[in-house]
């Protein structure tokens, strides 16, 4: 049997801070784009707000494709 086929990939998580230092906008800007739906929602943990790699990664790439 083989266990790879049972494992999860990991899911990385990032917080505002993080985010904030690839993308160069306010962290109010930030709420204000989440806000709007121009950046997905978080994903909630208690008070805490988090976003996967993938969904940050994809939204710089999405808004580096359209300044082309």
């Amino acid at each position: 049997m083989n266990n790879n086929q049972n494992q999860v990939p990991p899911i990385t998580l990032m917080r505002i801070p993080q985010i904030l230092k690839v993308m160069p906008v306010s962290k109010s800007k930030f709420w204000l784009m989440v806000q709007k739906g121009e950046f997905p929602k978080p994903i909630k943990i208690g008070r805490s707000s988090f976003w996967t790699i993938e969904q940050v990664q994809s939204f710089i790439k999405e808004r580096a494709d359209q300044a082309n």
